[in-house]
């Protein structure tokens, strides 16, 4: 039984006092809170006075001090308690954290003056390099360099808030798009930004294939039980291509059970995927029902304004020497996912270097010919994919859209809709009302057709030769440049 230190005499608790009284309360906490709690939010608490009664306990920033206060005040005036007496409350006081060396906490009998003021400072920035890279995080994805427009701006939000906010905003957030735009990015974004609020913070980011090849080798060197500590025991889990987790019963299970047991700790979960979840191939239902609990964002493709400042931003970045008309003819030229829009850039700047003459806006087309034809630039809408669908199937629009159920129909009206759903941003109750079904119709199609391409290279085939003619339908010129060749190593 703990002696409480009696509050009312008039002398003031000494600072070697307030440590001791400190290290007994932390102990009380991770056994009453758990160690995980403890970690995160206490590890660079300290108290720094108790004043009329109140402890005032000090946190490194004002997010520390709201989440505290919210969440473990009363566990927190019950352990104060059995060291204090009469304890009339705790007041919190946030100290701004600064970007320097980590120091250790001074011995407990040192004199006060020769105390840090902080006990508590960031991580510097090589040791905040060297853990993201230990935690699977890129260097070069992060929220000052990712560019948020109207396509992004749920999603970029609600990153920001799950790295302030862990485990309490969006449990889980989970990201789909196509690819090229931006999941990934978001993803390692929101793991830096973590690490840098939370430096002990335990982040891991894989993609599902890793952390099914994760499963597999622990399974063959008898190491489940260490597998388990490292997903199970993370504050912060982002996994990439989740999608991947489909029609793999023994992982979903794994998976399954690492997320529950995450999701009880209130530690995050961040997913990304190519497809909503409920259109994963063969995700067992109480997985896709996990994953639509917190925030869905759907990140679409970029408008023509959002596409520019992407392109500028990395010119600056990369020093290039192309100009905003340039730009906007690229942008205008190419409306594919941002990789594409990248590699167009890179040509143009590669040709301007190379060229004898400053090229013009007007020599665009030619230069992306080849790059065009593979980057959706045409404007597909539903009305061309599903005239071009009828024109492979040999079939009228009208028996498309109505409600005959023959294999040959049946068939063209599930590739239709999947190719509006991949090649459109155009939402499943859109989608559903052009064709006069429901969206649930929709979902079951668009599941059915990616399904049937993994197992039959005729459909696949089928699919991918509709898909050429409608991106094929909106180009200047198919032939390749010949002012303008593509392999600038071979330059006649």
């Amino acid at each position: 039984m703990h002696r409480p230190y009696p509050l009312s005499t008039e002398k003031q608790i000494s600072r070697p006092d307030l440590v001791c009284i400190w290290n007994d309360v932390s102990t009380d906490i991770k056994s009453t809170l758990g160690e995980s709690n403890f970690d995160l939010w206490f590890t660079y608490a300290r108290l720094l006075e108790v004043k009329d009664g109140y402890v005032v306990l000090q946190t490194p920033g004002s997010m520390y001090s709201i989440w505290v206060e919210e969440n473990f005040k009363e566990s927190l005036v019950s352990i104060f308690s059995n060291y204090l007496e009469p304890l009339a409350g705790i007041r919190f006081e946030s100290s701004e954290v600064e970007e320097i060396e980590e120091v250790e906490e001074a011995d407990n009998e040192a004199p006060a003056q020769d105390k840090p003021k902080v006990l508590f400072q960031e991580i510097s920035k090589p040791k905040l390099r060297e853990r993201g890279l230990k935690a699977g995080l890129v260097e070069k994805y992060n929220f000052e360099n990712f560019v948020v427009g109207e396509n992004s701006e749920l999603a970029a939000a609600a990153s920001r808030a799950v790295s302030e906010q862990p485990g309490k905003t969006y449990q889980p957030l989970f990201f789909h798009s196509s690819c090229g735009l931006g999941k990934t990015h978001l993803l390692h974004a929101i793991g830096w930004e973590s690490l840098r609020l939370r430096p002990k913070s335990r982040i891991i980011f894989v993609t599902a294939e890793e952390f099914a090849n994760d499963y597999i080798d622990a399974i063959h060197k008898n190491a489940l039980v260490a597998f388990r500590k490292k997903y199970r025991e993370a504050d912060l889990l982002l996994i990439d291509d989740i999608q991947f987790l489909g029609r793999k019963d023994g992982f979903q299970k794994e998976f399954f059970h690492t997320f529950n047991r995450l999701s009880d700790r209130q530690c995050q979960i961040v997913l990304a995927s190519d497809c909503p979840a409920s259109e994963i191939n063969e995700l067992e239902d109480r997985l896709s029902s996990r994953f639509q609990w917190g925030l869905t964002a759907e990140i679409h493709r970029p408008e023509f304004e959002t596409r520019a400042a992407i392109l500028r931003r990395k010119r600056d970045d990369w020093k290039m020497e192309v100009s905003d008309d340039l730009i906007s003819a690229i942008v205008e030229r190419v409306r594919g996912n941002v990789r594409i829009l990248e590699g167009a850039l890179i040509r143009v700047a590669m040709v301007n270097t190379m060229n004898e003459n400053t090229i013009v806006v007007e020599d665009i087309p030619e230069i992306l010919s080849d790059i065009c034809g593979n980057a959706e630039s045409a404007s597909v809408g539903i009305e061309e994919i599903k005239e071009a669908v009828c024109e492979h199937y040999d079939i009228e629009l009208k028996v498309l859209i109505g409600k005959r159920r023959i294999a040959r129909v049946a068939e063209a009206r599930q590739v239709a809709m999947f190719l509006c759903r991949t090649m459109t941003d155009l939402s499943l109750m859109d989608i559903a009302a052009g064709f006069g079904k429901d969206h649930g119709t929709v979902i079951y199609a668009v599941k059915k057709i990616r399904s049937k391409c993994e197992q039959s290279a005729s459909l696949k085939s089928t699919v991918e030769l509709i898909r050429r003619r409608l991106v094929r339908g909106g180009r200047v010129n198919s032939t390749p440049s010949k002012k303008f060749p593509t392999n600038f190593l071979d330059r006649s």
